[in-house]
């Protein structure tokens, strides 16, 4: 038969491995980039709000219209129009996220907004055009703004 202190030994190990691999994982993002939605939570939440109700908005949309054309699709309408659905729904986050930035820009300093248009994850294609989309929004030139 097993030992029951050389069980609760191994217990207490493991769970003190797992509250030091805790710790080391809470300080890598203390030393990490800061992220904009801890610092500014309202504007990170109306951030979400602009780029989920137009998106969501057009997918109702072109759900309804591809209803009332096609009440009953087969498999290959909806494997060809599955892509359409979700070009739309990030055509639509984008429009809502330059809609919330031409909006905060009047009651949000430039460095605030920067840290959420250029201060991200860098996915080449989404960073441009963020960065391009913010540039614009502020009628400045193609030039590099870091944050």
């Amino acid at each position: 038969m097993h030992d029951p202190s050389s069980h609760r030994r191994l217990i207490s190990t493991s769970l003190r491995d797992a509250v030091d691999q805790m710790k080391a994982d809470h300080n890598l993002h203390e030393t990490g980039a800061r992220l904009p939605c801890r610092d500014h939570p309202a504007l990170c939440l109306s951030l979400f709000a602009f780029m989920f109700i137009p998106a969501v908005a057009g997918e109702v949309a072109l759900g309804r219209w591809l209803t009332q054309f096609m009440p009953h699709p087969g498999l290959v309408s909806i494997l060809c129009f599955a892509p359409v659905m979700v070009i739309l729904f990030i055509i639509g986050m984008l429009i809502g996220a330059t809609i919330w930035l031409l909006v905060m820009k009047r009651f949000v300093h430039q460095n605030v907004l920067a840290t959420f248009f250029l201060g991200g994850p860098h996915v080449p294609v989404f960073s441009n055009l963020c960065s391009k989309i913010f540039a614009w929004s502020y009628g400045q030139k193609r030039r590099k703004i870091e944050v």
